[in-house]
């Protein structure tokens, strides 16, 4: 049994399983990363983290190393 004084006080922000389908379905259609930000209301990071746990490639929606460089980043 879980302690009650250990529960969260906050409820937890957890992604459905339509959510996840929603994500890969605007990832394979190559929707930009705003796009999807948009439209599931999550932040880029949490976009970001959920496709690499469920190996959803965000490549197609302009989302690389390189793009996440600004210009005065890149190493000639």
């Amino acid at each position: 049994m879980i302690n009650p004084t250990l529960r969260r006080s906050f409820p937890t922000n957890t992604w459905s399983t339509e959510e996840i389908r929603q994500l890969r379905q605007l990832a394979v259609a190559g929707a930009s990363l705003d796009t999807i930000c948009g439209t599931l209301r999550r932040t880029r990071s949490a976009i970001r983290n959920k496709a690499t746990m469920h190996g959803i490639s965000l490549k197609r929606c302009g989302e690389s190393l390189s793009s996440s460089l600004t210009t005065h980043e890149h190493v000639a």
